[in-house]
């Protein structure tokens, strides 16, 4: 049975954008996080997030430290119930044409296949336009939330916060 999701790009989306994030003790949760991801998963949305992760390809972290910061992330909302399916990154560098960098969609390929993801009923929410690319080329609805990126013409809405990109979700919501 196919699944309605709501796919989260991690860096300047879920927390606080720090260039070329290493120790996850410099993890900075969005101030309406949890409230966010508590109203869209009340409705049932599943949620996952894909990220790009050239840090690692870069030499300047290990896959074990994304996973570490990943895990705060995983950690933080457990407690309220809130779980993501899946956490899949790229560790590529940008520019070497790998199929799993957004906006490439191999990684919500992955999604389709191993979590039964229904593109025409799941949403990509990002700052960054390779997120909102990746959710079109996929078949998502997009959502840009405002961070250090210009606005996008490939966002479906415009949120200034993420409470206000779920609270718009919702009214998507056949």
């Amino acid at each position: 049975m196919k699944k309605a999701f709501v796919l989260f790009d991690r860096d300047g989306t879920l927390i606080e954008h720090v260039h070329h994030l290493i120790d996850s003790d410099l993890v900075r949760f969005k101030s309406d996080l949890q409230n966010s991801l508590q109203i869209l998963e009340n409705v049932g949305y599943r949620f996952g997030i894909i990220s790009n992760q050239s840090v690692i390809g870069r030499g300047l972290a290990s896959i074990s430290d994304v996973e570490k910061v990943n895990a705060k992330i995983i950690d933080f909302l457990k407690p309220f119930g809130i779980i993501f399916d899946f956490v899949y990154f790229c560790p590529h560098l940008p520019g070497i044409g790998c199929g799993c960098r957004k906006p490439a969609i191999s990684l919500g390929l992955k999604a389709i296949a191993e979590h039964q993801l229904d593109p025409s009923q799941s949403f990509m929410v990002g700052d960054q336009e390779s997120d909102l690319l990746f959710g079109k080329n996929l078949g998502c609805t997009t959502i840009q939330v405002q961070g250090n990126a210009a606005k996008s013409s490939f966002a479906d809405y415009y949120s200034d916060t993420l409470e206000n990109a779920a609270k718009w979700i919702l009214t998507k919501k056949e």
